[in-house]
């Protein structure tokens, strides 16, 4: 689950060198609106949620279902 102001890691579908963008998650609907900067310029896209990964994110995996960590990566599910 992705949030607005996430760092992710972009690798477009049609890169044939799989080289991986750093980049923001700026928006979210059907799929997420991102920027990043490739060799030469800023891209802003709308691209499928398969295409990323998150980045440097300690968020429990859960967290948007329950909220019981508060973020802080110790899930009550995963402890038991």
């Amino acid at each position: 689950m992705f949030k607005v102001g996430d760092n992710i890691c972009y690798l477009p579908p049609e890169d044939e060198t799989q080289h991986p963008y750093k980049g923001m998650v700026l928006e979210i609907k059907d799929r997420i609106r991102i920027s990043y900067f490739n060799e030469t310029d800023q891209q802003i896209v709308w691209v499928d949620p398969d295409d990323l990964e998150k980045e440097g994110t300690n968020r429990c995996a859960h967290n948007a279902e329950c909220g019981w960590c508060d973020d802080t990566g110790k899930c009550i599910y995963e402890s038991q």
